[in-house]
C-alpha cells in the first residue's frame, strides 16, 4: 500500500524532474475575461488621454507656445502683487465673506436634510422596495450630474440675485455626494446591532434609529464636515453668476482688471478655507477620536472586517443597546426592563454639544446673510414656468457649436484628469506620513496640497486665460491644478491606511524605501486609486463645464451666454447634454469598480 508520504515524495521527484528537463511553470495570474476587459479599458483610457491632450492644444507645439508666452505670464503676475484689499471695500469684503460661509453652511444643511433620507431610501438593507430605491438613486445621480453653477443660473432667474439661489444650488448639488455616501454607509453596517434591537421587540423606526443610524453617526459626521469644506470652496464660484457671496466681488474685480484686489480676496478665501478645514479636523477628532495608522483584523472571523481604534459614539451607543438586549432573566428574578435610549456618556455629550453649536450656526446662516426665506414660497411659483421654458420642444437647439464645445469639454475633463493623476500619484507618497522620506517633507507636501486645494478654480482659470489667452489650454491647466489638490488628498489618505505587516515583510528582504513603497504599499492601495481615479474623471467632466465661463473653453461659455440672452431651451438642451455625458461616465465607473473589486 502506498502511503501519503510516498505519494508526496513521488510528486516532488516528478516536479524536480520536470524542472531539470526545462519545463516552465506559470507564476503570473491567468488571462481571464475580466482581466482582459480591465486591460483593454486601460488601453482605451491611454488613447483617450493622448487624444484629449492633442484636442486641448497641450501637445509639444502647444507647450512650446506656452513657454514662449512666459513674459506675458510674468507681466500678469507682477500686476497681481502685492495683493491687497482696499480700505473702502473692507467692510463689503468682510460682509461678503460671512455671506459666503453661511451660504455654504445653510446649503450643506439643506443637502443633509434631503440627502440623508434619499441615501437611506436607496440602501438595499433599509428599503426593501426596488422601485423606491430606483427613484431615490435617480434623484441622487441627477443632483450629482448637474454642476452647482448650472443650478445657480436657474435659481437666480427665479429668485433674483442674492444668497438664496446659492443656498438652494449648493443644497441640491450636495444631495448627490451625501446621498451616495450615506447609502454606502448604510449597506456596510454590521447586522449585529440590528439583531440586538430586533430582539427587544422594537418597531421599524426604532430599528432604523437604534440599529442602523447609531452605527452611521461617525460616517455621517465625517461626510457632513467634509461636504462643508467642499461647499465653502465652491461657494465663491456661484457668485460669478449672481448667487451672492464673495464671488460677486471676485467677478467685479476681474471684470475691471483689478488683479491686485482679486488676488487679495482670493488669499482671504484661502485663509478662511484653511481655518475651516482645521476646525473640521478638530471637530472630527473631538467626536470620533483618532484612528490607528495600521488596522488589524478582528477576532471575529465571520465578519471579516477591520477595526481601526475609532472611538465612534455611534458604535458605542449601538454596543450599549446590544448588551442591554442580551440580558436574560435569572431563575427567581424578574426580567429587568430594557431601556432603548442611550445613556449620557462622554461621547454622547460631545455629539449633542457640537450638534447644538451647529444648530446655532444654522440659525445664524438664516439670519445674517438676509436670505429672505419668505421668497422661497413666493418665488417657487415661478419654478413650473421655468421648467417648461428650459424643456426643449424640438431639437433645433442642437447645433454644431454645441457638439463642438461638448467635445472640447470632454477633452478638457480627460486631459485635466490625466495630468492631475500623473503628478498626484507620486506626490501622494510624499504627502503620506508612512511613506514620506521625512517629517519635513511630509509637512511641506501636506501644506502645498492644502494651498492648491483652497484656491478657487475659476480664479486660477482667470489667471491662465489672461496669461496664455482664452481656450481649452487655459481651462485644462486650471482644472488640472484643482483636480491635483483634490485627488492627492484621497490618495495620501489611502496610503496611510496601508497595513504595516506587509511592509515589514518586504523591508526584511533588504529592499530600499522606494522598493518598499512600490512592492508593499502600492499593491494594497491600487484598487482604491483606480476607483478614486474614475471618480476624479467624473468630477473633471462636470467641472470642465465651469471653467468655460471665464474663457477656459468648453461648453461653459454657451451656458452663461444662453442664460444672459434668455435662450432657455438652449440652456435646457445643454444641461441635458451634460447630464447624459456625466451619467455615462457614472455607468462606466460603476462597471470598472465592479471589475476590479
Amino acid at each position: 500500500m502506498t502511503t501519503a508520504v510516498e505519494k508526496d515524495d513521488g510528486r516532488n521527484r516528478a516536479s524536480s524532474g520536470a524542472i531539470q528537463r526545462g519545463h516552465s511553470y506559470q507564476v503570473s495570474r491567468p488571462w481571464t475575461l475580466q482581466r482582459a476587459q480591465i486591460w483593454s479599458f486601460a488601453v482605451v483610457l491611454v488613447i483617450a488621454f493622448a487624444w484629449s491632450i492633442d484636442r486641448v492644444g497641450l501637445s509639444f507645439s502647444g507647450i512650446a507656445e506656452i513657454i514662449e508666452g512666459w513674459p506675458a505670464t510674468w507681466n500678469l503676475l507682477q500686476r497681481m502683487v502685492p495683493p491687497f484689499i482696499p480700505s473702502e471695500d473692507l467692510d463689503v469684503v468682510i460682509s461678503a465673506a460671512f455671506d459666503t460661509f453661511f451660504m455654504a453652511f445653510a446649503g450643506t444643511a439643506l443637502g443633509l436634510v434631503l440627502g440623508i433620507p434619499l441615501g437611506l431610501l436607496s440602501a438595499r438593507n433599509v428599503m426593501p422596495w426596488a422601485s423606491v430605491r430606483a427613484l431615490a438613486r435617480a434623484a441622487i445621480v441627477f443632483s450629482r450630474a448637474i454642476p452647482a453653477l448650472v443650478f445657480a443660473i436657474f435659481f437666480v432667474r427665479i429668485y433674483g440675485i442674492g444668497v438664496l439661489p446659492g443656498v438652494i444650488s449648493i443644497g441640491i448639488h450636495s444631495i448627490g455626494m451625501i446621498g451616495k455616501l450615506v447609502a454606502d454607509a448604510a449597506e456596510d453596517i454590521d447586522p449585529g446591532p440590528r439583531e440586538g434591537v430586533a430582539s427587544t421587540g422594537a418597531g421599524p423606526m426604532q430599528d432604523l434609529f437604534s440599529g442602523v443610524w447609531s452605527q452611521m453617526v461617525p460616517t455621517v459626521i465625517t461626510i457632513s464636515l467634509y461636504r462643508l469644506e467642499l461647499d465653502f470652496r465652491s461657494a465663491p464660484i456661484l457668485g460669478w453668476v449672481g448667487a451672492g457671496g464673495i464671488g460677486v466681488l471676485l467677478r467685479a474685480y476681474q471684470g475691471s482688471l483689478r488683479y491686485q484686489e482679486m488676488l487679495g480676496v482670493t488669499l482671504l478665501i484661502v485663509i478662511l478655507v484653511i481655518v475651516l478645514e482645521a476646525l473640521s479636523a478638530l471637530t472630527r477628532h473631538a467626536l470620533l477620536g483618532t484612528t490607528e495608522r495600521h488596522p488589524t483584523k478582528t477576532k471575529d472571523a465571520k465578519s471579516k472586517k477591520f477595526t481601526s481604534g475609532l472611538a465612534s459614539p455611534g458604535k458605542k451607543i449601538a454596543d450599549w443597546i446590544i448588551s442591554r438586549s442580551k440580558q436574560k432573566a435569572t431563575p427567581g428574578h424578574q426580567l429587568p426592563q430594557i431601556r432603548l435610549t442611550p445613556p449620557w456618556t462622554t461621547e454622547r455629550l460631545k455629539v449633542n454639544v457640537v450638534g447644538f453649536m451647529f444648530s446655532v450656526l444654522l440659525v445664524l446662516s438664516l439670519i445674517i446673510p438676509d436670505i429672505g426665506a419668505g421668497e422661497v414660497i413666493t418665488g417657487s411659483e415661478k419654478i413650473p414656468e421655468m421648467l417648461r421654458r428650459v424643456t426643449p420642444d424640438d431639437w433645433s437647439w442642437f447645433t454644431d457649436r454645441i457638439v463642438h464645445d461638448m467635445i472640447d469639454t470632454l477633452g478638457i475633463g480627460m486631459a485635466a484628469t490625466g495630468l492631475a493623476l500623473i503628478f498626484a500619484i507620486p506626490f501622494s507618497f510624499l504627502a503620506a506620513s508612512n511613506t514620506a522620506p521625512g517629517r519635513f517633507v511630509y509637512l511641506c507636501s501636506r501644506s502645498f496640497m492644502l494651498l492648491v486645494r483652497c484656491a478657487p478654480e475659476l480664479v486660477v482659470a482667470v489667471i491662465f486665460v489672461a496669461a496664455i489667452g482664452p481656450g481649452p489650454r487655459a481651462g485644462t491647466l486650471a482644472l488640472a491644478i484643482a483636480l491635483f489638490g483634490f485627488i492627492t488628498k484621497l490618495f495620501a489618505d489611502a496610503i496611510e491606511e496601508a497595513r504595516q505587516g506587509i511592509r515589514d515583510g518586504v523591508a526584511s528582504t533588504g529592499s530600499s524605501r522606494l522598493q518598499e513603497s512600490t512592492s508593499a504599499v502600492l499593491p494594497q492601495v491600487i484598487t482604491s486609486k483606480i476607483s478614486n481615479s474614475m471618480y476624479l474623471l467624473d468630477v473633471g467632466i462636470r467641472n470642465s463645464a465651469i471653467v468655460g465661463i471665464v474663457g477656459g473653453g468648453g461648453i461653459g461659455f454657451l451656458v452663461i451666454n444662453a442664460s444672459r440672452q434668455l435662450e432657455w431651451e438652449t440652456l435646457g438642451g445643454i444641461i441635458f447634454c451634460i447630464f447624459v455625458v456625466v451619467y455615462a461616465i457614472e455607468l462606466i465607473s460603476t462597471w470598472v469598480r465592479r471589475k476590479i473589486t
